[in-house]
C-alpha cells in the first residue's frame, strides 16, 4: 500500500510540473498586448522576441539532457521549473527592451528544460504504472494554459500591474515546485560519470518520433498564432467570435489527451496515431474549405481532437525504443524538434498569411500532417 501511495504522490507531483509549464507560458504569452504597449514595440519586434525564445528553448532542452545525464532527470526538472519562475519574474520587472530580451532568454532556457524534464519524468511514471498515462500529463499542460490565459485576461481587465501579476505567478511556481520536487523519481539508470559520447543512443527513433513532434508543433503553433486572424480577416468573423477558433482547438485537445490513454490501452498506440492523424487531416480540410466562421470553429475543434494525442505518444514511444541508460538524453534531444516545429509552423503559415492568402495558409499543415502516417508502424502497441 505504501508503494502505491508513493507512486500516486509521484504522479501528482509530475502532473503539477506539467500544469505549471502551461500556466506560466499562458500567463506570459497571452499578455503580449500589455508587453507591446509597455515597451512600445510592434508586431515584428514581439515576433522576434518569441523566435529568440524558441531558439533558446532548444538550448535549454539540451542542457536538461546534460543535467539529467550527470545527476538525474528529477534534478533537471526541479531546476527548470525554478528557472521558468525566475524568467516570469524578470519579464515582469524588466525596465527596458534589452533587459526584456534578456529576461525572455532566461525564460526560454527554462521552457526548453521543463519540456524535456517533464517528459523524462512522465515516461518514468508511466513505466512504473505499467499503462498509458502520458496523454493525461499533457492534458494537464493544456489545463494550466487555459487557467493561465484566464488569469491574464482577469489581471488585464482590472488593470493589475503587469510586474505584480507575473510575480504572483512566480510565487505559485516556486511554492508548487518545492512541494512537488521531493516526490520526483530520482532514479539514475547509468553511471553518472559516463559521458554523452559513451551512451548507446540510437538516432533512428529520435529522428522518427522527432518528425512527429515537429509536425505536430508546427501545426499547433500555426493554429495558436493565426486561427483568430483567419476567422476575422478571411471569414469576416467579429472580434468576439474570432478567438473561439483557438478555444475550440484547445477543447478538442483536452478531450484527446484525457481520453487518449484509455484509447491506447484498448486499441494500441499505433492505431491511435493513425486515427488521430486522420481525424486531424479531416479537421484541417474543414478549416480550409469552411464558408463561415461556425464551420471553421468546428474544424479547429476536430483538429485538436485528432492531433493533440501525437506529442505524448511520441515521447512514450521513444522511451521504449532506446536503451534505458540513453532515455533522458534521447528525450532531451528529440524535444528540440518541438521548437523547430514552432519556428517553421509560425513562419511558413505566417508567410502565407502575410501574403493575403489566409485560407491557403492552412493548406500547409493539411499537406504536411499526413506524413505522420508514414511513422505509425514505429509506435508499439504495448509499452
Amino acid at each position: 500500500m505504501t508503494r502505491v501511495t508513493d507512486l500516486r504522490r509521484t504522479r501528482i507531483a509530475v502532473a503539477a510540473g506539467f500544469f505549471l509549464q502551461g500556466l506560466v507560458f499562458a500567463s506570459i504569452v497571452t499578455q503580449a498586448p500589455r508587453i507591446k504597449d509597455r515597451f512600445d514595440i510592434g508586431d515584428g519586434g514581439l515576433t522576434g522576441i518569441l523566435v529568440v525564445v524558441a531558439v533558446v528553448s532548444g538550448v535549454g532542452s539540451a542542457l536538461a539532457g546534460t543535467v539529467a545525464e550527470r545527476r538525474s532527470s528529477a534534478a533537471a526538472f526541479r531546476i527548470a521549473l525554478l528557472t521558468i519562475g525566475l524568467g516570469a519574474l524578470l519579464v515582469g520587472a524588466a525596465p527596458t527592451v534589452p533587459l526584456l530580451v534578456a529576461a525572455f532568454v532566461v525564460y526560454g532556457l527554462g521552457v526548453g528544460a521543463v519540456d524535456a524534464g517533464m517528459n523524462m519524468q512522465g515516461v518514468r511514471v508511466q513505466e512504473a504504472y505499467g499503462r498509458s498515462i502520458m496523454a493525461s500529463f499533457h492534458g494537464l499542460w493544456s489545463v494550466g494554459g487555459i487557467i493561465g490565459a484566464l488569469y491574464a485576461a482577469g489581471v488585464a481587465e482590472i488593470d493589475f500591474p503587469f510586474a505584480a501579476s507575473l510575480a504572483a505567478v512566480t510565487a505559485v511556481t516556486v511554492a508548487v515546485t518545492m512541494m512537488s520536487a521531493p516526490h520526483f523519481i530520482e532514479a539514475r539508470e547509468h553511471d553518472p560519470g559516463l559521458s554523452g559520447a559513451g551512451l548507446d543512443l540510437p538516432w533512428r527513433p529520435v529522428l522518427v518520433f522527432g518528425l512527429v513532434v515537429l509536425v505536430f508543433y508546427a501545426s499547433d503553433t500555426g493554429i495558436l498564432t493565426w486561427s483568430s486572424v483567419y476567422l476575422e480577416d478571411a471569414l469576416d468573423a467579429s472580434a468576439t467570435v474570432a478567438p473561439l477558433a483557438y478555444g475550440a482547438y484547445q477543447g478538442g485537445a483536452l478531450l484527446s489527451r484525457f481520453g487518449g490513454d484509455l484509447l491506447v490501452r484498448r486499441i494500441g498506440a499505433r492505431a491511435v496515431v493513425v486515427i488521430g492523424t486522420s481525424v486531424g487531416v479531416v479537421g484541417l480540410l474543414v478549416v480550409v474549405v469552411s464558408p463561415a466562421p461556425a464551420v471553421a470553429i468546428a474544424g479547429f475543434f476536430v483538429v485538436g481532437l485528432g492531433l493533440a494525442i501525437l506529442a505524448p505518444l511520441s515521447f512514450a514511444a521513444l522511451a521504449v525504443a532506446v536503451p534505458p541508460a540513453a532515455r533522458d538524453v534521447a528525450i532531451a534531444r528529440m524535444n528540440i524538434a518541438n521548437y523547430a516545429g514552432a519556428i517553421l509552423g509560425g513562419g511558413l503559415i505566417g508567410a502565407a498569411a502575410s501574403a493575403d492568402h489566409l485560407r491557403w495558409a492552412f493548406v500547409i499543415p493539411l499537406v504536411v500532417v499526413p506524413v505522420v502516417l508514414l511513422t505509425a508502424r514505429s509506435f508499439r502497441d504495448r509499452t
